[in-house]
C-alpha cells in the first residue's frame, strides 16, 4: 500500500499528468494555471511530491513524473474517470457537475469502493433494462420518487 497523499497532492499529481502529457514533462507555471493556485503553492506541493519521490523536481527546471508518480496519477485518474461516468451516466448529472464531484470525491473512497463501482457500471453495460432506459425516469416520476426519498430521510 502506497503512503496516502493529501487531495491536495493528489490534484497535483493529476494535473502534471494531465499537463505533461507525450512529452512527459511540464512547466510550474502551467501547474498553477491549471489549478488556479499561485507560483509559491506549487513551489511547496512540488518538494513535499519530491521528497515522496513522485516526481522529478528542481527549481527553473521541467518537473516530470517519476515511475511512482505515473503509478499514483493512474490511480487518481482511474477513480476520477469511474467516479464521473457514474455520476454522469447512472445518476444523470451533467457532465460539468460529474467532473467537479468525481474531483472531490476521487480522494475519499478507497480501492474497495472503487472496484464495486466498475463491477456496477459493468452490470449496468450489461443490464437489459438499462439498455432499454430503465433506470430513467420522466419528470413526473423524478419528482415522486424525491418526494418519497426525502420523507424517507425524515424518518
Amino acid at each position: 500500500m502506497s503512503e496516502k497523499l493529501s487531495a491536495s497532492l493528489e490534484d497535483y499529481i493529476e494535473a502534471i499528468a494531465s499537463l505533461a502529457g507525450s512529452s512527459g514533462e511540464t512547466r510550474a507555471a502551467d501547474i498553477a494555471d491549471a489549478l488556479g493556485v499561485s507560483r509559491p503553492s506549487v513551489t511547496v506541493a512540488l518538494r513535499a511530491l519530491a521528497s515522496r519521490k513522485l516526481v522529478n523536481y528542481r527549481p527553473y527546471s521541467t518537473i516530470s513524473l517519476t515511475e511512482n508518480g505515473r503509478i499514483r496519477a493512474a490511480e487518481v485518474l482511474r477513480k476520477h474517470r469511474i467516479l464521473s461516468r457514474f455520476f454522469n451516466e447512472i445518476l444523470g448529472a451533467d457532465e460539468e457537475l460529474a467532473d467537479s464531484a468525481a474531483c472531490r470525491v476521487e480522494h475519499a473512497i478507497g480501492e474497495e469502493i472503487t472496484d464495486r463501482l466498475v463491477e456496477f457500471l459493468a452490470f449496468i453495460d450489461n443490464c437489459p433494462m438499462a439498455a432499454k432506459g430503465g433506470f430513467e425516469y420522466d419528470s413526473e416520476n423524478r419528482k415522486e420518487f424525491r418526494e418519497k426519498v426525502t420523507e424517507y430521510g425524515k424518518n
